[in-house]
């Protein structure tokens, strides 16, 4: 880093420390890189309220958002360099991103060659993330697609077309038929190939990486079938049609054209000298991490991920689509959870009004099953330990409404805590979760 940037550290949802922090440098900063989000899976739902950073009225400081990663932008002529980091730490960020995707993360593909290169280190989780993809995916060798063909000789290949083989056989002997040939669909070959010189290019950060035998093979059998870079156009990616036997490389697919895309976005911002960054959204892995987790640890009981759209109001002009984020059913039973990457400290202040309605909104629309239990789940930051006296209700609202447990769950998370600690947090999640509904 140029000795005359100035380096400005952050945790993410925590108060920017930095006295040149100031509301100008943090206002270019949103206006910046506010495109600059990575996000790990295809079917998000981007909150297009969350910034990067925003302005708290009540204690009169800056916070960093939701968002980890570095950014490099101009303010006035001056260069500045934003870190945000996860305020519980890169082992709690790993664990998260293993369970998403169901990879061991090594060592040696987390381990960072310069402290204080905090954008290169997370473009190498990213790299590891798309090989391990890759590997999964390769179960029965690249999709392929039948292609049509045209056959001119003495023989006949398929299906021989009359018409045109009046002519040709009068005038060099030979017929024309038609056949079709199965190849490797070119769409998702140039996908997949420019999304792996962009990781070995952008994201590898001159470090060598480990393909599994899974993911070299894939990498050959791509490398085979690509005669030449083509332009791939979001048109050509839509229409993308997976059979049945090749739905595993779908994942692979939408994961590598979101990685185009960000190459795209960041040879933009070269071009126009506004600055670069690379930020990944902590609530989006939140969400996937609890998903993830619970679906893997409830399915035994007979609890079911289900689809998480609801609708109120049907048939009305003002019907509103309500999408809480996780929702498990078993036949007649069901619990309801919006997931909040916010903090916790059990303080009145820490549950946001609009998420604390929105969750009643949600469960009133299922009061057609009987709900075991609902209510919103953050990363706890608790000093006294998890206590059901006060985080849960055993009533929804008062009383005398219904006889439904309301909950603020969560995990107990700290800042450099140890994977031990943070394996036994999560179990402890786990069982809370299973007693209310066994």
């Amino acid at each position: 880093m140029d000795n005359d940037v100035i380096h400005i550290p952050a945790l993410d949802c925590l108060p920017f420390q930095n006295e040149e922090a100031k509301a100008g440098v943090l206002q270019s900063f949103i206006e910046s890189q506010q495109s600059n989000v990575f996000y790990l899976a295809s079917s998000r739902r981007v909150d297009e309220d969350s910034k990067l950073a925003e302005f708290d009225y009540l204690t009169k400081k800056w916070n960093a958002g939701r968002f980890i990663g570095e950014a490099f932008f101009y303010h006035e002529k001056q260069g500045y360099k934003i870190t945000i980091k996860p305020r519980f730490g890169e082992k709690a960020l790993l664990r998260m991103l293993e369970e998403i995707f169901n990879i061991r993360i090594t060592k040696s593909a987390s381990i960072q060659s310069k402290t204080d290169n905090w954008q290169h280190y997370i473009k190498r989780i990213i790299a590891f993330i798309w090989i391990q993809k890759l590997a999964n995916a390769n179960l029965h060798g690249l999709p392929k697609i039948h292609i049509s063909k045209e056959y001119k000789g003495q023989s006949i290949k398929g299906r021989i077309s009359v018409r045109k083989s009046i002519k040709s056989y009068y005038t060099s002997g030979e017929v024309i038929s038609n056949y079709r040939e199965k190849q490797v669909d070119n769409t998702i070959a140039q996908i997949l190939y420019q999304a792996y010189q962009t990781i070995r290019s952008d994201f590898s950060s001159g470090i060598g990486l480990n393909f599994p035998d899974a993911a070299q093979d894939a990498v050959n059998q791509i490398n085979a079938s690509i005669k030449f870079k083509k332009l791939i156009t979001e048109t050509d990616y839509q229409n993308i049609k997976y059979k049945e036997i090749y739905l595993s490389w779908k994942p692979i697919i939408d994961f590598s054209w979101d990685i185009l895309k960000r190459k795209q976005i960041s040879l933009k911002q070269e071009k126009s000298n506004n600055g670069n960054g690379f930020f990944l959204d902590m609530a989006e892995i939140w969400e996937q991490y609890l998903r993830s987790l619970l679906k893997k640890n409830l399915r035994s009981m007979g609890w079911n991920l289900k689809n998480n759209n609801l609708m109120a109001y049907e048939g009305f002009f003002f019907n509103r689509k309500l999408m809480p984020d996780l929702i498990f059913e078993n036949d007649n039973e069901v619990m309801v959870w919006d997931a909040k990457y916010k903090r916790m400290t059990a303080d009145y202040r820490d549950v946001d009004r609009a998420d604390f309605f929105q969750i009643h909104t949600y469960l009133l629309t299922k009061v057609n099953k009987k709900i075991r239990i609902g209510g919103l789940i953050y990363p706890l930051s608790i000093s006294n330990g998890y206590s059901a006296n006060v985080f849960r209700s055993p009533y929804l609202l008062n009383p005398e409404v219904l006889n439904i447990k309301f909950a603020i769950e969560g995990i107990e998370l700290k800042e450099k805590q140890e994977q031990e600690s943070f394996s036994k947090k999560e179990q402890e999640f786990i069982e809370r979760i299973k007693q209310d509904i066994s």
